[in-house]
């Protein structure tokens, strides 16, 4: 039986009037009003519904630290899920590894209001500097369809087949997985087709001839097709070949527009009407999700 002066309560949550007693991973004690976990968890309500108590013939004293209810919590999560439940101030997030946490317990004892609140948390900016993990935690408490497709969106941007982003690919559900990776592809194909278009690329890079109608070779733009095709490969946005600014670019790009015909001279490409075209072709690529199987 513990002590009074073992006894340490959570200075948010040690109020006499509360009539249910916590104990975190740590061995900290939370006191919480009944009604607000009656009001709140639906894993909570059934230990203190009238049907229990009237089965069992007398109320268990939820109320001694003598007894406490042991939670597998720590008090960073418990703190933050106690403070949603009970409309208190809740600090800002310090990162999605702590609000996975609280989400995790918020699930588990079936909590929708804290649910809720970080449903609408996690798309601010500095959660969505991370969208594979944001993609992976709405897929997997199936939140709504906008909120995977803002993800989804947010990941065109980034090289999700590298090593580093194995272990959160893992934890996505299979059919939200492949909807992903079907997004992606579909935007490297339709792109690479666009720009092997030869109507779309008649006297730009495409042609056979020189303006001056003699045979010329493309070898400048055939490598900066397969660099683009690299690009949508790995981020798929596009927003790198829309400039092309990037230093690891400027080898390929400049190789192509200062390409000059051996026999007049005159530059091959037209660079200012390819970018136009090419822009053009990002702009007309698919966005959505497929619908989920």
């Amino acid at each position: 039986m513990p002590s009074i002066q073992a006894v340490s309560y959570h200075p948010l949550f040690s109020s006499p009037d509360a009539d249910v007693v916590f104990r975190s991973s740590e061995g900290t004690y939370y006191r919480m009003h009944s009604f607000v976990l009656w009001t709140t968890s639906g894993f909570f309500r059934p230990m203190l519904s009238l049907k229990n108590i009237a089965d069992s013939g007398s109320r268990p004293d939820l109320s001694s630290e003598d007894s406490p209810i042991a939670l597998d919590e720590n008090d960073g999560v418990l703190e933050r899920l106690f403070s949603m439940m009970s409309g208190m101030v809740v600090p800002c997030w310090d990162s999605l590894e702590e609000m996975e946490g609280v989400l995790y317990a918020a699930e588990k004892y079936d909590t929708p209001g804290p649910t809720s609140i970080i449903r609408s948390a996690i798309t601010s900016p500095r959660f969505m500097a991370d969208p594979l993990r944001v993609y992976a935690i709405a897929a997997r408490y199936h939140w709504e369809e906008w909120l995977l497709q803002y993800a989804a969106e947010a990941c065109l941007a980034i090289p999700i087949h590298q090593q580093k982003h194995v272990p959160v690919l893992k934890r996505v559900p299979t059919d939200d997985l492949l909807r992903l990776i079907d997004l992606r592809r579909e935007r490297r194909d339709v792109f690479i087709n666009a720009i092997d278009n030869a109507v779309q690329f008649t006297r730009k890079c495409n042609t056979q001839t020189c303006g001056c109608g003699k045979a010329t070779d493309h070898r400048g733009w055939s490598a900066l097709k397969l660099a683009m095709y690299m690009e949508m490969d790995e981020r798929p946005i596009g927003t790198v070949l829309r400039n092309m600014y990037e230093e690891n670019w400027e080898a390929a790009a400049e190789a192509c527009w200062n390409h000059h015909c051996r026999h007049c001279g005159r530059l091959v490409y037209d660079q200012m009407a390819t970018m136009k075209c090419i822009r053009l072709c990002i702009d007309k690529l698919p966005l959505r999700l497929r619908p989920k199987v």
